[in-house]
């Protein structure tokens, strides 16, 4: 028997040993996926994030999603589509321009918008007036492989113009756009979205001379039969466009909201009320070889839900040390009840709705704090010792201590031994707290856990320390990035 055969035949064993007899959307161990999600964006004093897509799939190209959203309640705050030929890889820079994060790019592989259109400032029409000022400055980036570009003997006409061709790829406009009026839907071009897609942001700071690497959470449809990635995902494709009717895309079969194809209720004229674009789709929560959209949110809950996290942690000020652990999670804002508060006269084009609740895992989130309560955290020192009571752990400023710990915004980053103010190894802001300890340094395992439930968290351990003996008379930074381990169970 062939060895491709026989591995096949052995995954597909193991499968219905392990109980996966369904498919069913899982994290990628080798970091290989449909869909890849960066935990953490930020611009915050002095930051900028650098981005790179690739596509390891070296004979179809890909057309891929990419949407940036806010820490905050995960609004969307910049969206465009990227086509990347095979074994392809695009990259950005994510800097602070005034107030408001700004994408560049010089990358020559096809976006939606052309180049020249994408490099501007992030889009604030659906933050309210209260987020505005930093709403875009912190987040995660969900990206979406919508469907393949395929190889074929006579490629069609949109592999050819995504195919780079001496090192630029010819976008033809004719193609990727068509009719200004009503851009051209690509569904027809494309088959099955396969898996291929590997990403890492690299979040540096040049002032403070100290960078930390992160790479993306890739996830795959596992066909339930083989225990491969499904290769029988359906296109995803919406058009980069404001459209709200139409008959081609999948994305403009209604013009206002269609529960078959996203969780966001956001979009429920009943509830958020806010408008919906066929731009808005795909999201995280549209059906990926699932039968709706709650099927979808299921597995990624699923796939994604951690009862705790465990890291090591370094505070101590002989060497300035400093750590902050980003615990994002890309699926609560389908849990948010909405409350449509905008008038038609302050919000004519419906883009606005104010949190009102949650449901599910987060049933308990405080929507005026804008958080969640877990459980304690368990701390221990390089030396085995543990802080014996809860009380002696405290979310500073507040000398009394506290019986609450919490997770605010939809990226919390958990700054440890840092006091108020911005944190101390990323320089987080939106939503961000510490949590003060009795040691300096050691291990610390934080609870993720949300009543009995384990909450969908990705996520990494950023460390900072201070050499002062290196980089000539100023010292030197060193940034280092810790994988978060986690358990899985409450």
């Amino acid at each position: 028997m062939k060895k491709s055969l026989l591995a096949v035949g052995v995954a597909a064993t193991l499968g219905a040993l392990s109980g996966v007899s369904n498919a069913a959307m899982t994290v990628a161990q080798n970091g290989v996926g449909q869909i890849n999600i960066l935990p953490y964006y930020t611009v915050q004093n002095g930051n900028t994030t650098l981005i790179s897509i690739a596509n390891t799939d070296e004979l179809n190209g890909k057309a891929v999603k990419v949407r940036f959203r806010g820490a905050q309640f995960s609004d969307d705050v910049f969206d465009f589509q990227v086509f990347l030929s095979p074994a392809d890889v695009w990259t950005a820079a994510v800097t602070l321009d005034g107030n408001v994060a700004r994408l560049t790019t010089n990358d020559n592989s096809c976006t939606l918008p052309a180049k020249a259109d994408l490099n501007q400032k992030f889009v604030t029409a659906r933050l309210l007036d209260a987020n505005k000022a930093q709403g875009t400055r912190e987040g995660y980036v969900e990206i979406i492989n919508m469907g393949d570009i395929p190889v074929s003997a006579v490629p069609d006409s949109l592999y050819v113009a995504t195919k780079h061709v001496n090192g630029v790829a010819p976008c033809t406009t004719a193609v990727l756009i068509g009719d200004v009026a009503a851009p051209n839907d690509l569904t027809g071009k494309l088959t099955n979205p396969k898996t291929g897609l590997t990403s890492f942001a690299t979040i540096i700071n040049v002032a403070n001379s100290k960078a930390f690497t992160v790479p993306a959470t890739a996830l795959n449809q596992i066909d339930g039969v083989t225990g491969l990635p499904s290769l029988v995902v359906p296109v995803r494709y919406s058009r980069q466009a404001n459209l709200t009717t139409g008959t081609l895309s999948f994305g403009s079969v209604s013009p206002a909201f269609a529960s078959a194809q996203t969780a966001d209720s956001v979009f429920d004229p009943a509830t958020g009320n806010v408008k919906m674009y066929e731009f808005d789709l795909p999201d995280l929560s549209t059906p990926y070889g699932t039968a709706n959209a709650a099927a979808q949110l299921a597995e990624l809950q699923t796939a994604l839900a951690k009862g705790s996290v465990v890291t090591e942690y370094a505070t101590d000020d002989s060497i300035l040390a400093s750590t902050d652990v980003v615990l994002s999670q890309p699926t609560r804002r389908y849990y948010y009840t909405w409350t449509d508060t905008p008038t038609a006269a302050t919000d004519p084009l419906r883009t606005l709705a104010t949190v009102d609740g949650a449901t599910g895992v987060y049933s308990s989130l405080d929507a005026d704090t804008n958080s969640v309560t877990v459980g304690a955290p368990s701390v221990y020192d390089r030396e085995e010792r543990t802080v014996s009571a809860e009380n002696n752990i405290v979310i500073s400023p507040n000398p009394q201590g506290s019986a609450t710990w919490t997770l605010i915004g939809e990226v919390s980053v958990v700054s440890i031994n840092n006091g108020a103010g911005k944190t101390g190894a990323l320089g987080a802001e939106i939503t961000a707290q510490d949590y003060t300890f009795a040691y300096n340094d050691g291990l610390v395992r934080l609870s993720t856990t949300a009543g009995v439930q384990a909450l969908p968290v990705i996520g990494f351990t950023a460390v900072n320390v201070f050499n002062a003996s290196a980089g000539g008379a100023a010292g030197t930074n060193y940034g280092q990035v810790l994988p978060l381990k986690w358990n899985t169970a409450p």
